[in-house]
């Protein structure tokens, strides 16, 4: 989880929800007069006359204007003039909005803690902690902050990383799997794959607004065919901001990768990125990328050249399972035009926990790639992959889990067809 500054409850609360008026307000108001009454309250709000800006927002509501930030609102005036059974009830009215909802609900733990009710407040933050998205790391930094501060518990760190070991047969090793070029070698192996993430967050101005680094090591060893060796090493640095409805983010970073132990590519990307939920538990999210693969091996360098991926993605949450569907369009402006696919991607997954100490993950995707060849007939290729991975979670956080691919890719070029299994063994555990 992401980690802002270990803050004491007695502090952070208040200066929580002052921030948070700030971004609910609704930016382009109309010339209407409910919308008038709002923005009047908000600058009532911002100049601390907050009995004012309670009678502006009920103003506001009382010529229809029903938005979630007018009820959120409310809800904050009253915890600031002590009026918290107000505040409650204003807070539950923020909550039938699915948007909103988890947000309202870290509200009504403050409210609750506030009045000394500590189980009820227990039981909104960490309802608010379950609801929230996975990638909305603020809110739920803040709801477990607050709840180990109930539970008399230390606050996680800034850092969160993640390690594993996996040992496992390929049955047709891909010289570069995600390269998406090379061919297959049509020979099978054992082999050792090891891999360590880390990320560290950093706290913005507000409770809106942060960034985050992160890094990543892996290496795969295959037991006979040493010449298929891969290394890589990543980093980047991203910056997100909720602008409305809008959870945006943008940034960069750097890729390098070697073979048998020699470099072989390098190439700095730029990420763009735009999340927002749509209805209860489903969001939409768009981003583009862009690669510039510099190819170090002489022997493959005519694969240099750029990479354009548009992708968008629809995702839903029903308590313990996760489900997307994702389409990407990803454009290719390589040093030889043979080698430039056009491709479409499409993919489909799910997450869920059917039992508390086991996982289940599934992927299914399908992708059609299309190559305009100078000298000779074009190249098309479809590829269909499958994963399923079943993950057993151990004492002390460590998981033990067992993954299957398989991938089958179909070419008018028949020396490109090849079908590929892999089962892989992992331990690993997040810190």
């Amino acid at each position: 989880m992401r980690l802002i500054n270990h803050l004491r409850w007695k502090i952070f609360l208040p200066i929580f929800l002052i921030t948070l008026i700030l971004f609910s307000q609704e930016l382009r108001a109309e010339n209407q007069p409910e919308s008038s009454a709002f923005q009047a309250g908000v600058t009532a709000f911002k100049q601390g006359n907050f009995e004012s800006a309670l009678d502006f927002f009920h103003q506001a509501e009382s010529l229809g204007f029903e938005k979630p930030s007018l009820y959120y609102n409310i809800g904050v005036c009253c915890y600031k003039l002590g009026r918290y059974q107000e505040a409650e009830d204003a807070f539950h009215k923020t909550a039938i909005f699915p948007q909103m909802a988890p947000l309202a609900y870290y509200n009504l733990g403050v409210v609750a803690e506030k009045q000394s009710d500590h189980q009820q407040a227990l039981y909104w933050l960490q309802k608010s902690y379950d609801t929230a998205e996975a990638d909305d790391v603020n809110l739920r930094v803040l709801a477990a902050n607050a709840l180990a501060q109930i539970e008399g518990k230390t606050a996680p760190s800034d850092w969160a990383s993640y390690v594993s070991f996996g040992l496992g047969y390929d049955d047709n090793v891909e010289l570069v799997p995600d390269s998406d070029f090379l061919q297959a070698s049509n020979m099978d192996d054992w082999f050792l794959d090891m891999y360590l993430f880390t990320r560290r967050f950093f706290a913005g101005e507000s409770s809106s607004s942060g960034s985050y680094f992160q890094a990543g090591l892996s290496y795969l060893k295959y037991a006979d065919l040493n010449e298929y060796d891969t290394g890589a090493a990543d980093l980047a640095l991203f910056y997100w901001k909720q602008a409305g409805s809008y959870q945006l983010e943008g940034g960069g970073g750097y890729y390098y990768s070697t073979i048998d132990g020699q470099s072989y590519e390098q190439s700095p990307m730029i990420s763009l990125q735009a999340k927002r939920s749509l209805w209860a538990s489903t969001n939409i999210r768009l981003r583009y990328r862009l690669n510039y693969f510099d190819v170090l091996d002489s022997d493959y360098d005519y694969l240099s050249g750029w990479r354009h991926r548009t992708m968008a993605e629809l995702s839903r949450r029903w308590g313990n399972t996760y489900g997307y569907l994702a389409y990407t369009l990803e454009l290719n402006d390589r040093d030889d035009e043979d080698y430039s696919p056009t491709r479409h991607l499409f993919g489909a997954g799910v997450d869920m926990k059917p039992l508390e100490n086991i996982g289940v993950n599934l992927y299914v995707g399908y992708r059609s790639s299309h190559y305009d060849i100078a000298s000779f007939d074009d190249r098309d290729e479809d590829r269909f992959d499958a994963t399923l991975s079943l993950t057993y979670f151990l004492v002390n956080d460590w998981e033990i889990s067992c993954k299957y691919e398989y991938t089958d890719n179909q070419s008018d070029d028949d020396s490109y067809d090849y079908t590929r299994n892999a089962v892989t063994l992992y331990f690993a555990r997040p810190f």
